[in-house]
């Protein structure tokens, strides 16, 4: 069938007065769009729509069947996509738009949101939609019933932010007077709204000043003190993007937020359900703001007492809060700066790691041995620096190589991947390589294909000795033994298999 014939019988099928039916205009409108080859280009889609209006193909909407709007947006979707910006706004187009962003179809919403995206292109263009009407329709899209729709304006909104004329006017007193207004929809719409904020805010000093002054951040902090468990949970997760960035850190510590929080550690009412759960949320905080290198972590550690703290909670019985808190030292020691930081004001709770690892099994296992391959893992700037403080982690830890060999054979697949990832940790540094190199067993174990028969394992055991080799040192302290093993090892691939005697037996 030739398109004009196609084309003709798509006119037909959305005509207003088309006895069509249903069934039939979606089969129509399926086998147009499967001729529609991606990507459209500007002269075929305009060749098409000066013969079937992108009215006709918007009217079809109104029909409000699922099928049918699925397969018009993809068309529409298709024919819009070589259209700028301005083409998208253009007098015969924008009542188009309008209607889509205002709809409560989800697909029809989805598809208006993502061709404003198109004015991203420059600032211009930008300013163009802040100062439409357009921009109010997609504040309002903000508080959509359609999660992925709702999320995909407020990553519009996000973008246009990155520039200044998109901070200017996402602060701008009408715009906070929507957002305030929006808060009171609902508590899914109200975190939407917080996480776009703090996220805009966490783009630099200049934008956290600016939504400082719209009071915003301050409703957000009183859901810290909500008696709703899951309300407070979802803010503390929030604070992490507040923390981002310096202007961030600073108005916490101005709102006496990090007191506050360092405070709730040392809640020991741990059969209360709330209290393990606020107190997770703030180790994990905790351990983000550790790992992030920007933040001023020793400072606020002295300043609070967190890490006396943190050294306290290890002693709980409750495996879920002593995961989260080794969790969370790994994350602050996973740096030069934290790893530092915890051997030189708080060496005894590296020793207090050490005493659950050899007294614990399961989640608990796993992710000690998941933290120590990232302090032991640390390889920042100065490296004569990090080999001498990994080390002093690694001598603790009076397993190697047969205890961590036996480990790694376990059938919990956390621990001997956590395992794994410890042996690697350590060949990434001279001091390992000339542990390892010196251990005949564990060459022996590594160098061994029939003591791995999982595909997972078989590719840690091969990334271990790529990592060993990669090391300037490796062939001097390899040696003559070991180094050329290596080289075969690395030629033929994780996964090889080597060859079986078999040996045959004539039948009686």
């Amino acid at each position: 069938m030739s398109t004009a014939t196609l084309l003709r019988q798509v006119i037909e099928a959305l005509d207003p007065q088309s006895d069509v039916p249903l069934k039939d205009k979606v089969s129509i409108l399926q086998t147009f769009s499967s001729t529609l080859k991606e990507p459209v280009t500007m002269e075929q889609s305009r060749e098409i729509l000066s013969t079937a209006p992108l009215g006709l193909f918007y009217h079809g909407l109104s029909l409000e069947e699922e099928n049918l709007t699925n397969v018009l947006c993809e068309v529409i979707n298709k024919l819009l996509g070589p259209f700028s910006y301005n083409d998208i706004v253009s007098p015969e187009n924008k009542p188009l738009l309008t209607e889509g962003l205002t709809h409560y179809n989800t697909q029809i919403r989805l598809l208006s949101v993502q061709q404003v995206f198109k004015c991203l292109v420059s600032n211009d263009l930008i300013q163009s939609m802040l100062n439409s009407d357009i921009y109010m329709h997609i504040l309002t899209t903000l508080a959509f019933q359609d999660t992925k729709t709702a999320q995909k304006a407020s990553e519009l909104l996000y973008k246009a932010a990155l520039t200044e004329p998109g901070q200017e006017t996402i602060f701008n007193s009408t715009t906070c007077a929507i957002f305030k207004q929006l808060l009171r929809v609902n508590e899914t719409v109200k975190f939407r709204i917080y996480d776009l904020m703090i996220r805009i805010s966490s783009i630099s000093d200049h934008a956290f000043e600016l939504c400082e002054t719209t009071g915003l951040l301050h409703e957000f902090l009183n859901e810290l003190k909500s008696d709703d468990l899951l309300v407070k949970i979802n803010a503390i997760e929030l604070l992490n993007e507040v923390a981002a960035t310096p202007a961030g850190l600073d108005f916490l510590e101005k709102a006496n937020l990090v007191d506050g929080i360092a405070a709730i550690l040392d809640n020991e009412d741990e059969a209360d359900v709330a209290v393990v759960l606020v107190k997770c949320s703030i180790i994990k905080f905790i351990g983000n703001l550790g790992e992030n290198t920007q933040v001023p972590f020793k400072q606020l550690s002295e300043q609070y007492g967190i890490l006396d703290k943190m050294e306290r909670i290890m002693d709980t019985d409750n495996d879920e809060i002593l995961i989260v808190t080794i969790s969370s030292i790994g994350l602050i020691g996973s740096h030069l700066a934290g790893l530092d930081l915890l051997l030189s004001n708080n060496p005894t709770m590296i020793s207090k790691l050490f005493d659950h690892y050899h007294s614990s099994i399961g989640p608990v296992k796993a992710v000690i041995l998941q933290t120590l391959s990232k302090l032991i893992g640390v390889r920042d700037e100065p490296m004569n620096e990090s080999d001498k403080l990994t080390l002093m982690v690694f001598k603790q830890y009076h397993g190697f190589p047969t205890r961590l060999i036996a480990e790694a054979k376990q059938p919990d697949d956390d621990i001997r991947t956590a395992c794994f990832a410890l042996m690697q940790s350590i060949a990434f540094h001279e001091w390992g390589l000339e542990y390892m190199s010196q251990s005949n067993e564990f060459m022996q174990y590594i160098l061994d294909r029939t003591t791995e028969r999982m595909q997972q394992g078989q590719l840690w055991k091969f990334t271990v000795i790529q990592t060993l080799m990669n090391h300037p040192t490796a062939k001097e302290l390899l040696g003559n033994e070991y180094y050329p093993q290596c080289i075969v090892y690395i030629r033929q691939g994780p996964y090889y298999k080597p060859l079986e005697a078999t040996v045959a037996f004539e039948s009686s």
